[in-house]
């Protein structure tokens, strides 16, 4: 590369002894004759060819390096990824197989035929145009990539803006048709939050119970629209939509249940609530004393993860950890939730979330680049498992995170971190996810516990997530038929152990809510609803 003159000619040079030492051992094959063929000349060749690597090894290392500081997201590729970046430098748009590597969910780009950027795809190939154009040519990738991170963030920003204060032009059903995905979820909890509060403070109690019948209608209305004949798109979004209303309808019940007539009651403070200040501009979500600053991370049109008690409880836990500079620990049973809880609060938070799958075979120095990619990009990650990583490791993890952690707490912008000047950016947190009890697993060091918030994750309420996806396929007494099938699946498994008792009901759970799909668009939808 042109970047690494002295490194490449050292690599040739390496290379060309290399084939004139392989072209004289085929010449002469008999192993001693070959090596001592040249005395202690051949020896020394092939020390100062590991000598020439090991240097040419260390100026590649520091040149990625310089490359991934510039734009911190390239922290979370291999070498081998990044190298195949740098090179197609020329050619701008085969950099887009990478992309679905560094952003949550932005799998392509549309360039024009001047090589200009003008607009974004998701995963479900969902396309929302920039608000500017970006012209790639004649600049480095690591620029024009850091470009379009900010442009990424500021189209999410406009099109979220735009489609709030279009919630109250249109019918809520008409306007759930023309927005992104994202911004029908984020949008109508906006509202939803200013709607409650507004109730409370105006009529207490008695508002309460007017917004719950509003939302029951409103539910019903989403419901119906469902089995409406609508494109891919339309219907993953009112099927993540739906989740979110089921829990919105169900929080507000809460609220009249207990007679909340205050916005500061806990019941109300302690769920995720999207605001956007006027004299901020800018949305935020609050959770009990967290006031988090919304990521404009592109989420695409992605699902949800159904919302529970214990998803409530998962979600304060980690949001105070945000407050106190720390990160999660959600623990339990496999297939419990732990990763899906996490990355559902990145995406209702709109952050990217790495998942990484941790092994014994980890070596610190995969940690530390991970570690400097979160806190220069602002990104999270989760680890999952993380319990199986060697105590060794564990030890040196939990002093860098100590350093993370204390110079997030306070307020640094830049901070030496392993030997690299790297920037901060406070929004970065680190969660882990464990399976206490299992062969293989360690025991955290003290030092690395005191890191972490735990939440213990327990069984999941198969009736409430088996009612929010039935309403999701568009069965209107999705309660009823939910209580049925977990009725039906507690007579079935009496007999059997606890863990056998936990997968029978995964995949009861799971059977009932494929048919149900299938069903969704059938003459017996009808019947089921009337009945």
């Amino acid at each position: 590369m042109k970047q690494l003159p002295g490194e490449a000619k050292r690599f040739k040079s390496v290379d060309k002894s290399w084939k004139e030492i392989i072209r004289g051992t085929q010449a002469q094959p008999n192993t001693l004759e070959t090596c001592c063929r040249d005395g202690k000349v051949l020896l020394a060749r092939l020390e100062q060819m590991n000598t020439d690597l090991d240097r040419v090894q260390k100026g590649l290392k520091e040149y990625l390096e310089a490359k991934r500081t510039v734009f911190a997201r390239f922290y979370f590729l291999s070498n081998d990824d990044l190298l195949e970046i740098l090179s197609q430098t020329k050619d701008v748009e085969k950099v887009q197989s990478h992309l679905r590597k560094v952003f949550e969910n932005m799998t392509e780009l549309q360039f024009q035929p001047d090589k200009t950027i003008t607009g974004m795809y998701s995963g479900e190939k969902e396309f929302i145009p920039t608000s500017g154009t970006l012209d790639p040519k004649d600049k480095k990738v690591e620029d024009w990539m850091g470009e379009v991170e900010n442009m990424m963030f500021t189209t999410v920003r406009d099109v979220l803006d735009y489609s709030i204060k279009d919630y109250l032009e249109l019918d809520r059903n008409a306007w759930i048709k023309k927005h992104p995905g994202q911004c029908v979820l984020n949008g109508s909890q906006v509202h939803w939050t200013q709607e409650v509060e507004q109730a409370i403070l105006k009529n207490g109690v008695k508002g309460a119970q007017e917004v719950l019948a509003m939302l029951d209608a409103q539910l019903l209305n989403t419901v119906a629209l469902v089995r409406e004949r609508l494109s891919k798109l339309q219907s993953l979004t009112l099927g993540a939509l739906i989740v979110i209303d089921v829990h919105a309808k169900d929080v507000v019940r809460k609220l009249v249940d207990d007679k909340v007539d205050d916005i500061n009651h806990f019941n109300w403070i302690s769920q995720l609530r999207y605001y956007w200040p006027k004299d901020e501009d800018n949305c935020f979500v609050r959770c009990i004393q967290t006031n988090f600053p919304y990521g404009y991370e592109y989420l695409g049109n992605s699902q949800r993860l159904v919302i529970t008690p214990l998803t409530d409880k998962c979600y304060m836990t980690l949001m105070g950890a945000l407050k106190l500079d720390l990160g999660g620990a959600p623990a339990g049973p496999a297939g419990t939730g732990k990763t899906e809880s996490t990355k559902d609060l990145a995406k209702a938070l709109a952050k990217q979330c790495v998942v990484f799958n941790c092994s014994p075979t980890m070596e610190i120095t995969m940690i530390t680049s991970f570690f400097k990619g979160l806190a220069a990009s602002g990104s999270w990650i989760c680890f999952d498992e993380f319990n199986r990583i060697n105590i060794e490791v564990l030890s040196v993890i939990a002093q860098q995170l100590l350093q993370l952690f204390g110079e997030k707490a306070k307020g640094s912008r830049e901070v030496v971190f392993e030997e690299s000047q790297i920037k901060m950016k406070p929004t970065f947190c680190v969660f882990i996810t464990m399976n206490p009890g299992y062969a293989g697993r360690t025991e955290l060091p003290d030092n690395l516990k005191a890191l972490f918030r735990p939440v213990a994750m327990m069984v999941p309420d198969y009736g409430l997530i088996g009612e929010i996806m039935l309403y999701s396929f568009g069965f209107i007494k999705a309660s009823i038929l939910a209580n049925k099938m977990v009725t039906t699946f507690t007579l079935c498994s009496e007999q059997l152990s606890s863990q056998d008792h936990y997968d029978y009901g995964m995949r009861a759970v799971r059977s009932v809510i494929n048919a149900a799909g299938l069903l969704k668009m059938s003459p017996l939808t009808a019947a089921l609803n009337e009945d």
